[in-house]
């Protein structure tokens, strides 16, 4: 009997999540001007939908990190006019966090598995705090204390 021939097994290419979905929200990462208008101005409703397709998590924990219902958040989603300036600066950090995991781990299939395991340099699991700007700050500065090789 032939043995059957080793397929290789290749992590699936991340590269067009970054250039559709998270790329035109990078100028916001650069200039606090920038990201403070867009704060202010609201991001348009499809901006949800881009930060699903990012994180590849349900609706039901993007409504949780963003403090809001499920019927809400798809309520924003199918709306015509821009999100409230609250829910727009939470989803501008979080494209930020998944852009600096995916510089630091590499892939982001690494950075959301590291965000559901337990870190003991924060002591929590970093998916968890995912729902205040304070708790994704703290995520951000584990992320740099990774690239510095400062982790617990």
């Amino acid at each position: 009997m032939k043995e059957p021939k080793p397929y290789p097994i290749s992590e699936p290419n991340e590269d067009w999540i970054l250039r559709d979905y998270i790329e035109p929200y990078e100028s916001y990462f650069q200039s606090p001007i920038a990201k403070l208008n867009a704060i202010k101005q609201g991001l348009r409703a499809a901006s949800i939908a881009d930060l699903l397709q990012v994180t590849g998590y349900t609706q039901m924990d993007v409504a949780k990190w963003l403090n809001i219902t499920e019927p809400t958040l798809r309520k924003n989603m199918q709306g015509e006019k821009g999100l409230n300036p609250g829910i727009s600066e939470h989803i501008i950090q979080l494209f930020e966090l998944f852009n600096k995991g995916y510089d630091t781990f590499g892939a982001l299939h690494e950075f959301k598995a590291w965000l559901k395991s337990y870190n003991p340099g924060i002591d929590a699991m970093p998916f968890d705090m995912l729902d205040t700007i304070t708790g994704i700050g703290i995520v951000m500065h584990e992320l740099i204390r990774i690239d510095y090789g400062a982790i617990a």
